[in-house]
């Protein structure tokens, strides 16, 4: 498995390890960091930290895998199942969830940042939510949004797609601290350290609260979102069409069916 697991000096770390994919996720990978964040309750209670390797955080989904989705069935299977499942371990964890971003985070990869408790970046990171190209649409994020940045900057980030860097990323929210690629890794064992300053129960608290809103209103809105992903967009001729293009590196022709 490419999701690797690590207890360093009482801190769970989970790494995608998946470069020559750019870490791009399959089901597997997603269920592989929701049992992973599961694990580190027991195994290192605390803070958590989720990083990549090489030159990428997270590519988003193995866009390969969306022709794997042929039944509705199959789709719910790998979004809910898997990327859902991902994404409410993290909100639902009882301590932070840190990410560490060391490189390009585009598509789901942009979203476990935006719903990450806390978000340090290599300042070479760059940040994408470019679902519309292939005829998908950004749905973490519409769901999370109103719980971690601004509506209007969520919404420049879904509707035009930019590609950010890390500074612009800082300004829009998603991400905590910039430092120096070589001091990615040293900032995010302070964090640790300062997180494991407060008592325990205390920090449990603060996020179970902090989260209240995300994951009583946002979690159920991303599921709506996914499931509406699955059942009206999957089998768009869009989709099919924005997949294959990006498959054979070539630009797609949108007919809006």
């Amino acid at each position: 498995m490419y999701v690797g697991y690590e207890v360093r000096e009482g801190t769970a770390w989970i790494r995608i390890e998946r470069p020559e994919k750019l870490n791009a996720l399959d089901l597997s990978g997603w269920r592989a960091i929701t049992d992973h964040l599961a694990r580190a309750v027991d195994d290192a209670p605390g803070p958590v930290v989720l990083t990549g390797t090489g030159r990428a955080f997270c590519a988003g989904d193995d866009i390969v895998t969306f022709q794997q989705h042929a039944t509705p069935e199959d789709g719910m299977d790998f979004f809910i199942g898997g990327l859902y499942r991902t994404i409410e371990a993290i909100a639902t964890h009882p301590y932070p969830v840190i990410a560490a971003v060391n490189g390009l985070a585009f598509g789901g990869g942009c979203e476990l940042v935006l719903v990450s408790d806390l978000a340090i970046a290599s300042a070479d990171a760059t940040f994408s939510l470019p679902e519309g190209r292939i005829g998908a649409w950004p749905t973490v994020a519409v769901g999370v949004a109103p719980h971690v940045s601004g509506r209007k900057l969520a919404g420049e980030l879904a509707y035009e797609m930019p590609r950010l860097d890390a500074a612009e990323a800082r300004r829009f929210g998603i991400v905590n601290r910039v430092v120096p690629p070589m001091d990615l890794e040293d900032e995010v064992r302070g964090t640790v350290e300062r997180i494991r300053a407060a008592s325990p129960h205390a920090i449990r608290m603060t996020k179970r609260f902090l989260n209240d809103d995300l994951v009583t209103a946002g979690l159920p809105r991303v599921r709506r979102a996914l499931t509406a992903l699955v059942e009206e967009t999957l089998a768009t001729h869009d989709l099919q069409e924005g997949t294959a293009a990006f498959l054979e590196k070539r630009a797609p022709v949108f007919d809006g069916r």
